[in-house]
């Protein structure tokens, strides 16, 4: 292993321990929060922006096993699948960072833009976390290229997500959590048109980051 490829090493694992640190200490945040307003402590699970933290800490942790292994073994094995799935995290983080900006700050949803963005839990889920992640796949964790299909694989999360949420709405289970999946406070056209534009704009974020991700890849190459 070169000096140069283990500098880079220990900053992809430094990166991905900090950002379980921030992931956990997000949830443990969230979950205190809901018990302070004598909510179900693990209230917190209906969301979109917690499942997709949750899962970025499983992938970050994986990162950082192996890289910690690469690192103590002076080896370069990290297998692609461990990209991808780090690629698919950093897709969820992303859509989360966006929709909330673009979509839920605009409604007002728990008091705007600051609120959403900066305050409690919200600072490392809808913030530091989405952007943590995706600067550190783009810059630092480089592999082999990330392709079409690996876009499609990295809807899975949110297509489940969505195909749940919108059930339990419908069996009047959940409400919500979000405006956009009050199925029963809409016209039915609206549903089809949300769930067209939330996965639509879902997929063109996962080409986004994957044309970030190879154009870094790249650049390497080529410097």
């Amino acid at each position: 292993m070169s000096k140069q490829l283990k500098i880079r090493k220990i900053f992809i694992l430094a990166v991905n321990i900090i950002l379980i640190i921030m992931e956990a200490l997000g949830l443990w945040l969230m979950t205190e929060l809901y018990k302070s307003n004598s909510l179900h402590p693990l209230g917190w699970l209906k969301y979109y922006t917690q499942l997709s933290n949750i899962f970025s800490m499983l992938a970050a942790f994986i990162v950082a096993l192996y890289t910690a292994r690469d690192l103590l073994k002076s080896t370069d094995n990290t297998p692609k699948w461990v990209r991808i799935v780090k690629f698919s995290s950093a897709c969820c983080l992303t859509e989360t960072f966006l929709v909330t900006m673009f979509v839920l700050a605009p409604m007002g949803m728990m008091g705007g833009f600051m609120p959403l963005m900066f305050e409690g839990p919200n600072l490392f889920h809808h913030t530091l976390c989405p952007l943590i992640s995706l600067t550190s796949l783009c810059l630092l964790e480089k592999g082999e290229k990330i392709t079409f299909r690996h876009s499609v694989y990295s809807m899975i999360p949110t297509l489940i997500y969505g195909v749940v949420s919108v059930t339990l709405n419908v069996l009047k289970i959940w409400h919500g959590p979000y405006p956009f999946l009050y199925v029963y406070e809409q016209p039915f056209y609206m549903s089809i048109i949300w769930a067209v534009v939330v996965l639509g704009g879902a997929f063109l974020i996962t080409l986004a980051v994957k044309a970030l991700a190879n154009l870094s890849l790249k650049n390497k190459k080529e410097s």
